[in-house]
């Protein structure tokens, strides 16, 4: 494997939060994604999934798949990895106040 493949997956976990966002440019004027630019958790768990993403497709596939295909994984693992963890947050009815902001449960909300 070519040096140049360990950056395969880091560039596809990146390429897949950009796209995310280019989805999101038509709302970013909105308050609840005005909250999420601002918020530093918000980033935190942004830049721990494209870690995660692109470190979890490079133990999984290292030396089984081509650059291509790390690209495609490093970006692959991430979505799977939001999708499972969606399914399992459930929105609640309050009465009363609003619910307190969450950058974890709006990461996987929104992306």
């Amino acid at each position: 494997m070519p040096w140049y493949a360990i950056l395969a997956p880091f560039v596809g976990a990146i390429a897949l939060e950009v796209v995310s966002w280019y989805l999101l440019r038509t709302r970013l004027d909105k308050p609840q994604y005005q909250k999420l630019l601002k918020s530093v958790g918000y980033w935190v768990i942004t830049v721990l999934m494209v870690l995660v993403g692109a470190l979890g497709a490079l133990f999984l596939f290292w030396g089984r798949l081509e650059v291509w295909q790390l690209f495609i994984a490093g970006a692959a693992f991430p979505t799977l990895f939001k999708k499972l963890v969606s399914a399992f947050i459930t929105d609640q009815t309050k009465l009363g106040a609003s619910e307190a902001p969450s950058p974890l449960r709006d990461y996987f909300r929104f992306g």
